[in-house]
């Protein structure tokens, strides 16, 4: 049987502190139901108020805080490319974007936001009560969401520019494929120019022109966030996570990890626990019916 692409929805609120920033494998929106704060995307930075949409590609590097005396609070969806792609390929743009001209933010005043806004709310209610049928009910709002993200960039950009940018996307996207298949194996730019049929020198261009880094820094990512996946989620030594990343020896994995996430494995290791803790004993005490633990549930 065939899987069903992942959709993950849950609430989150950023902490005052910047985290380091990040990318995921999947594509995001956010939605803030309240508070305030700041989204920070690459070199962008966008005061966040209730109501307001954050669109968040797969390669585009982001980080979020909240403003102390008023802490956001967002309703976040993660959800596999292939929701949309299975669908209709164009609602697929307005995640393909360039960084630098790409404004993330779609403003709680307008229309476009509000209706996102309704809709995020219903998928809480799908994701909350299981009716039958929520699975289809939850994809079939994720591309309305889509659609009108779509609408609402495409005012904005000439559809010469869209076709250029999905253009470049798919003519590096099995570089991509093949790198988050074998990212613990030893790989090098010559591979995936392999992969495309390119020269070294033209898809060194390619991944700084499309993902803002290089090649090498693109391939550190996916292997430290493995890393920060297992050090999070298992027992493992530390050597068997360096191993198990695609790291071979403990001065790049050290160094990586550091200049990546902003502290060393095993401070992250430690933190991680302290935060699952904190975060159950807030569960098991919780008396709103607003808390993560309502949306937290992958559904395939």
């Amino acid at each position: 049987m065939r899987n069903e692409p992942a959709i993950q929805l849950f609430e989150w609120s950023p902490r005052v502190h910047i985290d380091p920033f990040h990318t995921h494998d999947h594509l995001e929106i956010g939605y803030c139901l309240s508070g305030s704060g700041t989204f920070y995307f690459g070199q962008k930075a966008y005061a966040a108020q209730p109501g307001d949409v954050f669109v968040v590609n797969h390669l585009e590097r982001h980080a979020a805080a909240s403003d102390a005396d008023n802490p956001s609070y967002y309703l976040f969806l993660y959800f596999d490319p292939m929701v949309i792609e299975q669908a209709d390929m164009e609602l697929l743009l307005p995640f393909v974007y360039l960084p630098t001209k790409f404004q993330n933010r779609v403003p709680g005043e307008l229309d476009t936001a509000r209706r996102i806004g309704r809709l995020f709310h219903e998928l809480a209610d799908e994701q909350r009560y299981k009716q039958p049928g929520y699975h289809g009910m939850m994809r079939g709002k994720i591309l309305q969401i889509c659609a009108l993200l779509l609408r609402h960039y495409s005012e904005q950009t000439s559809s010469a520019e869209w076709n250029r940018t999905l253009t470049s996307y798919y003519r590096i996207k099995p570089a991509l494929d093949y790198i988050d298949e074998r990212f613990r194996e030893s790989l090098t730019l010559e591979d995936a120019a392999a992969v495309l049929g390119l020269s070294p020198s033209r898809a060194r261009h390619l991944f700084q022109e499309k993902l803002g880094v290089g090649f090498k820094q693109y391939l550190l990512r996916l292997r430290v966030n493995e890393a920060k996946r297992l050090l999070a989620s298992t027992e493992l030594p530390m050597a068997e996570v360096m191993f198990a990343s695609g790291f071979q020896s403990h001065a790049p994995f050290y160094r990586a990890f550091r200049q990546i996430v902003g502290i060393a494995p095993l401070e992250y290791r430690e933190l991680s626990r302290k935060l699952a803790l904190f975060e159950n004993g807030l569960d098991e005490n919780k008396t709103t019916t607003r808390s993560p633990a309502d949306y937290n549930e992958s559904t395939t």
